[in-house]
This record gives structure tokens, sequence and C-alpha cells, in this order.
């Protein structure tokens, strides 16, 4: 026994020498805040076929849009802060992104109908090298913070933040208000992003206090749909377990078990039997009870919805047609949904189609978003957004480009 463990010892450390004298030489990499960089070419455009189909693009419209791109990432390159990079490398690219008419969107144009969205990505790559096999290997690639800049993009999820826990599951273009918070480096900050546009303020518009509470009506109605299947599944099984025919059967079946197995105790196997469909039967009758399982869900949902159809029931036309605000504090239903904006209550809104200028060209830049803000003018820690970190790259090109980049440029860019 102690021969065959230290030749198997043995060869575990050849193995291992083997192992280690096969694989490539790493040393740790090494920054290079000082070292020169560049600004790499273009990439390629992005424009899959469900992007262009979303948005009726043509191929002369996507042509266009990239060229409308080109020119503002011009005016990127020119930015004091980032035109000639010292230990990062820039790439830029261009998207054209998707669109879709929400289930609950009332009056929500096609993507034919709207201006081509997409946007400009700025990557500010830190620069490093490490040693492999012997060579020195420099590098500008890896991760980093990206800075987005979203053209013709007003809808949901691109600047707001937080959600309406209420209206969990619905299909729509609603949301919460992005806020006016001053401004950086002289442009105007609303929620998570910089706005240029002719007037930031009517991107959105307010939505009606009975357009929000329809979309609690929606959400639950999703929510007693659920309840109301797995109470008509657990009903249909309950009346199986029921039916004579059925028991008949399975006890058949038991009975010629007991005497292929020639069992020893046979009645007990049957009693055994009998006791398990009584079991399923008084699982069942508590799982479409009204007091226990999916038929006490089902009850609760019910009531919830009905606490939603008779409050609007209760509204006059003008509390209904009043813009909502959402209070996610508030510690009664009724209370969460006010018309009354402030003092906790956010704004709720959808984006505002009628801002765009429908004479413009659809390849045309009516507003652009430069997100995300938080994560570099917010905050700092380790991953580069501390204005005291070695490396240029990341947040702090970032903050380099908006800061210096030509304001007026980007505005008449703009139109």
């Amino acid at each position: 026994m102690h021969e065959r463990s230290s030749v198997r010892h043995l060869c575990l450390v050849v193995l291992a020498i083997s192992v280690v004298a096969s694989a490539p030489v790493w040393t740790q990499s090494r920054s290079l805040p000082e070292a020169p960089g560049v600004w790499k070419p273009w990439k390629p455009f992005a424009a899959v076929a469900s992007t262009r189909q979303d948005q009726a693009a043509t191929p002369a419209l996507v042509k266009a849009f990239e060229a409308e791109l080109l020119a503002l990432n011009a005016i990127l390159r020119r930015a004091a802060g980032v035109a000639s990079p010292v230990g990062f490398s820039v790439e830029t690219w261009g998207n054209l992104s998707g669109y879709r008419v929400a289930e609950h969107a009332p009056g929500q144009p096609t993507g034919a109908a709207m201006p081509l969205a997409g946007g400009l990505t700025f990557g500010a790559f830190p620069i490093f090298e490490y040693v492999r096999a012997g060579k020195t290997i420099r590098e500008d690639t890896g991760e980093t913070a990206l800075q987005q800049f979203l053209v013709n993009q007003i809808g949901r999820g691109v600047i707001d933040r937080g959600n309406v826990v209420e209206w969990g599951g619905v299909d729509t273009d609603a949301f919460l208000q992005p806020m006016a918070q001053g401004a950086i480096a002289g442009l105007p900050r609303y929620g998570d992003g910089i706005v240029i546009a002719r007037d930031p303020a009517s991107l959105w518009t307010p939505l009606s206090r009975r357009a929000a509470l329809d979309l609690v009506v929606a959400a639950r109605k999703i929510a007693v749909a659920g309840f109301q299947e797995s109470v008509d599944k657990a009903t249909a099984q309950l009346a199986v377990v029921r039916d004579p025919a059925y028991r008949a059967k399975r006890m058949k079946e038991a009975q010629e078990a007991v005497v292929a197995a020639k069992m020893p105790n046979p009645q007990a196997f049957l009693k055994s039997i009998e006791d398990s469909i009584a079991l399923e039967e008084g699982a069942l009758v508590k799982e479409v009870s009204p007091a226990s399982g999916s038929g006490k869900s089902l009850a609760d949902a019910r009531r919830a919805l009905s606490e939603v159809t008779d409050w609007i029931a209760e509204l006059s036309p003008a509390d209904q047609a009043a813009p909502s605000c959402y209070a996610e504090k508030a510690p009664t239903f009724r209370g969460k949904f006010s018309s009354v904006i402030g003092a906790g209550c956010h704004p709720l809104v959808r984006p505002n189609y009628g801002y765009f200028n429908k004479t413009l060209p659809r390849s045309a830049p009516q507003v652009v978003i430069i997100t995300p803000i938080s994560r570099c003018f917010d905050t700092a820690d380790k991953y580069n957004r501390d204005a005291n970190s070695p490396s240029p790259a990341g947040c702090r090109a970032n903050r380099a480009l908006i800061e210096t980049l030509d304001k007026d440029a980007l505005r008449a860019w703009v139109r």
C-alpha cells in the first residue's frame, strides 16, 4: 500500500511539473499611464436586420445616419481632454437601436414614423504591458467605463431610474420622469444623462392618473389570470381523483402489482394506495379552497383588482385626467398614485413623440443624451472614478471628454 502511494505521488509531481513547463509564462501586467495612445479607426457600423426592420430603415437611411454619427465623432475627437490621448487609446463605434411598440402605449407611433434612433459609444481603454514567453507585449484593450451618446432615444429605460412596482409585468412606454439635476460642464443633466435638445423638458409628457391606474389594472389582471390557471388545473385534477373510474383503475393496477410481486402483505400495500389517493384529494381541495393555496391567492388577486377598478370608478373625469405621480414609500395604495407632485411623489410620464420635427430627414439628430453620468460623476471608488486614480482611462477620460468638448458644435449638430 505504501509503495503504491509513493508511486502515485511521484506521478502527480511529474504531471504537475509537465503542466507548469508546458504553460505559457505570464507576468503581472503593468499600467502605462504616460504612454502615448491613439484614436483608433471608426468600427464597422452595427445595424442588424431586426433593428433595420424595427425602424423601417433603408440602406440609404442607415448610411445617412452613420454619416451623422461620424460628424459627432469628429466633434468628440477635437475635445482637448482626449484629442491626444496619453495612457489610453480611444475606440468609437456606432449602432442602430431597436424600436418596438409597447402593448399598453396608446398612440405610440410605429418605427417608420419616427426619426432613426441609435448611438455612438466612446471607450477610453488603458495602455498596459506584460511579458509572455520572454516577450514584452503592449496592449490598449480590455475593460473600461464606456460613455454613450444616444441619438433620438427618449423612451423608457434610457436615463430614468427605479420603477413602479405595481406595473410589474406590463409592457408599457410609461416611466418615472428623469428629473433636472443642475448642469455638468455647462450642459443640463436629467436623471442619469446629459440632455442636448431644443427643449429638454419637453421630451416627456405627463401620464394621466387614469392611465397610471390602468397599468395597475393590467398588471393585476395578469396576476388574476395566473392564479386562475393554477386553480383551473387543480380543479381539473381534483375531478379526476374523485372519479370512481379513476380510483377503480388505480386499485386494479395495485392488485395486479401485488400478484406479480407476490407481496407478503398485500392488504397493507393496497391500503397505502388508498391512503395516497386520499392524500392527493386532500391536497387538491386545499389548493382550490379560497382559504388556502392558489384559491386564496386568486381571491386576494381579485380583491386587489377590484381595489383599483373601484377607485377609478370613484374618480371624477378631471381627477382621472390630472397628471399623475408615484410615491413609492406611501403607506397605502391610494397614497402611491397621487396627482400632487412633489414631497416624495415622482412625476409619471411617457415619451413626447410630438417633440420630433417630421419635416427633417429621418436621419437627422434631434436630441442626444450622454449617459451614464452617475458612474463617473457622482461617486469615487477604486474602479477609476476617483480623480486621483493613476489610470487616465475610463471615467477620467470620460470626464475630460465631456468637460472639454465643443458644446456649441454639439448643440449645432442637434437640429
